[in-house]
């Protein structure tokens, strides 16, 4: 798709459809990188670390934890 750049107070810009944002999840509030590498500019999404809680909330499953597993006796020179 060919875009124009355009003027955009002191600086400059061009327009991504809103289709390719809602294809990729972006909102006005998605951090992204911006690279110039090759004479290429490419724009990604922001790696962001999530939290436990996060995970967990976004899996829509509760957290649960597993009861103590039984590995049997030691065997060799294993020390417990």
């Amino acid at each position: 798709m060919e875009v124009t750049l355009t003027k955009w107070g002191n600086s400059h810009g061009i327009r991504i459809p809103k289709e390719f944002l809602a294809s990729l999840g972006i909102t006005k509030e998605t951090p992204l990188n911006i690279e110039l590498k090759n004479d290429e500019i490419t724009i990604s999404k922001k790696f962001k670390h999530q939290t436990l809680k996060e995970r967990v909330k976004k899996s829509g499953k509760p957290l649960s934890f597993a009861s103590e597993i039984d590995w049997g006796d030691p065997e060799g020179s294993e020390v417990w």
